[in-house]
C-alpha cells in the first residue's frame, strides 16, 4: 500500500461526517418505524412484524401509538428527547476554559453561565452531567457549626488515640 493519503482532509471533516451520519441514522428509524406501520396497514399480524422486524412486541405497539397520535411527525424524534448534545464538542472546550477562568463551583453557577454564554438551557442534572463528563467532580457541602472552634481540625489531630 502507497503512504498517499487516499482522502483529503480538511479541518473539522470528522465531525461533520460524524453529523452527516447522525441525521441518516435518525432518518433509517423513522423509515423501520415506517415499514412496520405499513405491515400493520397491510393486516399483517403483530407475532409476524415481530419476527419479521426483530423487535419487541411493546414496540410494535408503541410505534401504533405514536403514530396513532401524531402520524408522520409522531414518529420522529421528539424535540428534547436523547440524543445530539445542545452544546458542540468545540464549545464544550470552551466550557471547561470559563469553568477554570471564572473558578466557578457549582452547577447552579455553571447552568447560568451556559445560558449566557451559549443561549441553551439545561437543567442542574443535566449540568451535572456535563460537569463530569469534562472531569469535574463535586461533593456535597458540610455545614460549619458556628459554636466549633477556628482550630477544630487542629485540635482533632492532638487527640490521642485510645
Amino acid at each position: 500500500m502507497s503512504s498517499q493519503k487516499l482522502i483529503k482532509e480538511y479541518s473539522g471533516i470528522i465531525s461533520e461526517i460524524q453529523t452527516e451520519i447522525k441525521k441518516l441514522e435518525n432518518d433509517t428509524r423513522v423509515l423501520n418505524k415506517l415499514y412496520v406501520i405499513l405491515d400493520v396497514l397491510h393486516d399483517e399480524s403483530i407475532p409476524y412484524i415481530v419476527e419479521k422486524h426483530g423487535i419487541s412486541q411493546g414496540t410494535v405497539y408503541n410505534w401504533i401509538r405514536e403514530w396513532n397520535e401524531g402520524g408522520m411527525e409522531g414518529l420522529k424524534r421528539k424535540k428534547g428527547s436523547k440524543g445530539q448534545s445542545k452544546l458542540t464538542d468545540e464549545q464544550l472546550i470552551l466550557l471547561d476554559e470559563i469553568i477554570q477562568e471564572e473558578n466557578l463551583q457549582t452547577a447552579r453557577e455553571v447552568k447560568d453561565k451556559i445560558e449566557k454564554e451559549f443561549g441553551v438551557e439545561y437543567s442542574i442534572r443535566s449540568v451535572e452531567r456535563i460537569m463530569k463528563k469534562l472531569n469535574y467532580s463535586y461533593t456535597k457541602p458540610y455545614k460549619i457549626y458556628a459554636k466549633m472552634p477556628a482550630d477544630a481540625e487542629e485540635q482533632l489531630k492532638k487527640t490521642p488515640d485510645i
